[in-house]
């Protein structure tokens, strides 16, 4: 038996200890694993880019003027926790882009969506991840903690599987997880429970003994549809304040909040 417990806050900003005794633990991927903004922002800035070769001139995409639309502060280049490219797929992120397209020049709606897709693609076998993805701080330290008492430890997120497994890789995690799933594997994404129970099964563990970590409230809402033991959030950007974790148990800013203790010894 592995007992945790959760030095946090309530999503309102109050101090909060949670003891949990589990088996498993779930984990979103982005802004959970490896930080948000080193890697996304960029990759946003690159899929406009990306598009835009497709396009004359005269239909060319600015990434500054998007920003909004898939919830990047202009004037910051921070990310709001509730949008688009916070808790979007991919594809999600390219039918935006085509849909400004369509809407901004008329674009006909076949070649908008082909033109996103084919840049998603293209910057897929571009970019230099490994220049962009970081760990979450504690990260590595909680993982090794966690495999060491037999923890099972499994992601579910909303990106391709293929993309997380790589940026787990990356980070030289991937030998800590039994399952990685990612939106493509389930016929629903989050917040419905698909992911979680299908993660729960593979592991071979009961959804009441397994807890989610995670930094939006779909990762939160999920877990509490699938009858988790409790759902944990995670704000590890410092612009971050938690009052979107609505349906969090606790809420934490990195792993050093949170102690491992093997109760079997």
């Amino acid at each position: 038996m592995t007992q945790l417990t959760l030095q946090g806050t309530t999503h309102q900003g109050n101090f909060h200890e949670l003891t949990v005794d589990v088996d498993a633990i779930l984990f979103d991927k982005d802004g959970t694993l490896l930080n948000f903004g080193e890697l996304w922002i960029g990759w946003f800035d690159q899929l406009v880019a990306a598009t835009n070769r497709y396009l004359p001139p005269h239909q060319q995409l600015t990434a500054q003027t998007l920003y909004p639309r898939v919830g990047i502060y202009p004037e910051s280049r921070l990310w709001d926790p509730t949008g688009p490219l916070t808790i979007g797929s991919l594809d999600d992120i390219a039918i935006i882009l085509a849909l400004s397209l369509y809407e901004s020049h008329r674009l006909p709606w076949n070649e908008a969506t082909q033109f996103t897709q084919d840049a998603l693609a293209d910057i897929e076998q571009q970019i230099d991840w490994s220049a962009h993805v970081t760990p979450v701080q504690g990260l590595l330290s909680f993982l090794q903690q966690s495999s060491q008492v037999g923890l099972r430890l499994g992601v579910v997120t909303s990106d391709d599987q293929r993309s997380a497994q790589k940026h787990i890789q990356l980070l030289s995690i991937d030998k800590h997880f039994s399952v990685v799933l990612g939106h493509d594997q389930v016929a629903r994404g989050k917040p419905y429970p698909d992911m979680v129970l299908d993660a729960c099964q593979r592991l071979g563990v009961q959804p009441e003994r397994t807890l989610i970590i995670g930094d939006s409230n779909g990762d939160m809402v999920m877990g509490k549809h699938a009858g988790l033991q409790a759902s944990i959030g995670i704000c590890a950007a410092p612009h971050l304040d938690g009052k979107h974790l609505l349906n969090a148990d606790c809420v934490i800013r990195h792993y050093g909040d949170i102690t491992v203790q093997d109760c079997s010894k």
